[in-house]
């Protein structure tokens, strides 16, 4: 066993990382997970998938960001298992993931994940915040940024 399959490997598990998370953040965890609302179409496309994927994400309890992509992917895990989580802090993601996914240092943020097949190959990755914002005068403005970090941007 070596390189993205080793750090995932020695990842923790989603109730570990809310066995960590401060009652403050739990509770702000909570209050994403009632904000987030699917639509019918995306719940079945969410239901057709056949494939399992394994994502390997750095993640902090403070990140209001990881928050998001965490309570998204409990969302979407609830409607048909897709993605088997492993997570890491974001030390050991400059320290052991960067490397591998070419992010800087600098540019690395919280959360990360690389999207993986089952030999642990990568499929893709999520850096900060969907790619569709990256493009987007969304998230540069108060209402777009508050809007999405109480999930209702899924």
């Amino acid at each position: 066993m070596r390189g993205l399959e080793e750090i995932y490997s020695k990842g923790f598990s989603y109730d570990n990382y809310l066995g960590i998370a401060s009652a403050d953040e739990l509770e702000k965890l909570e209050e994403l997970y009632k904000n987030i609302v699917i639509s019918d179409d995306f719940v079945n496309r969410i239901k057709a998938v056949n494939k399992k994927v394994s994502v390997l994400a750095s993640v902090e309890t403070w990140c209001p960001y990881a928050r998001v992509f965490l309570t998204t992917m409990r969302k979407i895990n609830e409607i048909n298992h897709i993605f088997d989580l492993s997570l890491i802090t974001y030390g050991r993601g400059v320290s052991e993931l960067a490397g591998y996914l070419k992010i800087h240092e600098d540019d690395f943020v919280v959360p990360t994940a690389v999207f993986l097949d089952e030999s642990f190959s990568k499929l893709g990755i999520f850096n900060g915040f969907p790619e569709k914002y990256h493009n987007d005068d969304t998230l540069d403005t108060i209402d777009g940024t508050r809007s999405y970090l109480k999930g209702k941007s899924l």
